[in-house]
């Protein structure tokens, strides 16, 4: 046997040990690392969702966690996610990530996110890493346990993994039976300063509104990545809207306060309503795992005698299993925005 032959047979039993084969959601073989002790999602949602699995297998942020959508509570994380550094994020609004960075980190797997309209250039970037990769739906609500459960398995945390997954199938197929065959709500989301930019009905940023028991007053083709499509006034008090929901408290604040909002039947019936954002946003940007439990406080906003379910103690019990952090009534009303 030569030297070279040894060398090829040492080198596979070596790799060997060191990935093994799990099924990808299309029930083929994919090979991952054996053992995952640093992972990296190059887009918010994968991130996010490794926090819901493991915190501490985290290489790095794709923006600041603390922003004008996510108020990232510390109360609310551990220590290790608030000290991580900010890798960076293919898409606008943080900062631009860097192929070197990524590598200096160096996690054993990268979870890409297959929902991206940008995926084919974070695919093509990611590669020239050569760091081993697996990729993710997450923008429908109904894929999402079986992504939980694919994430948790191929990054070691396989009982956590499947125990979210279990939880999250729970909860839709509750929402889906108890809204089954009911009257859409009809909802405008709004966002920016001026509360007059919005998405459009069928954008991956309301997807949880939409699944919710929502239509979407606004109908369009997104138009841009970002979404945020810009309408006047008078669209708005054409569409008149039974419900309202506002991105973040600056949109709140200045639906309030303008004087035109009040010709608004929702405005007028007090049906305004802040998207809770601690430690991360509910609904959107990032749309992540917290989802979960913004498709529960949506279904009640929305269907209050269809959707039966106690939302303050769906709160306390998502926030034990999801974040690992028990909450009382207090903070509870707090994350609601039931004290303003």
């Amino acid at each position: 046997m030569t030297i070279f032959i040894k060398f090829i047979i040492l080198f596979a039993l070596a790799s060997s040990l060191q990935a093994k084969i799990i099924k990808d959601l299309n029930n083929q073989d994919i090979t991952v690392p054996d053992k995952v002790e640093a992972a990296f999602g190059s887009s918010p949602p994968m991130n996010y969702l490794l926090y819901a699995l493991n915190p501490e297998k985290m290489s790095g942020l794709n923006f600041s966690a603390k922003n004008q959508n996510n108020s990232a509570d510390e109360v609310f994380l551990s220590k290790k996610f608030l000290s991580l550094p900010v890798i960076g994020s293919f898409h606008g609004g943080g900062q631009s990530i860097n192929l070197e960075t990524i590598i200096k980190h160096n996690p054993d797997l990268i979870l890409l996110w297959e929902d991206d309209l940008l995926i084919g250039k974070v695919q093509k970037e990611i590669a020239k890493t050569n760091i081993p990769t697996i990729t993710l739906p997450f923008r429908k609500i109904q894929t999402m346990p079986r992504s939980i459960a694919y994430a948790g398995e191929a990054i070691g945390e396989k009982i956590r993994g499947d125990l979210l997954a279990s939880y999250t199938q729970n909860i839709i197929d509750e929402i889906k039976t108890s809204l089954d065959g009911v009257k859409p709500t009809k909802y405008y989301y709004a966002e920016g300063l001026d509360g007059l930019s919005t998405e459009c009905s069928v954008s991956f940023h309301v997807e949880a509104l939409n699944f919710s028991g929502g239509e979407n007053v606004h109908r369009c083709e997104q138009r841009a990545l970002l979404g945020l499509e810009k309408i006047n006034f008078e669209t708005l008090l054409s569409y008149d809207p039974d419900i309202i929901i506002a991105q973040n408290i600056m949109t709140y604040n200045s639906i309030m306060k303008n004087p035109l909002w009040q010709h608004l039947r929702a405005v007028k019936e007090k049906n305004v309503h802040i998207v809770p954002n601690n430690p991360f946003n509910w609904i959107d940007r990032p749309p992540s795992f917290m989802r979960i439990i913004g498709i529960q406080w949506l279904s009640k906003l929305f269907h209050p005698n269809e959707y039966d379910a106690n939302i303050h103690e769906r709160v306390k019990e998502f926030y034990k299993l999801f974040l690992n952090v028990e909450i009382n009534d207090a903070q509870v009303r707090e994350l609601l925005g039931e004290n303003k």
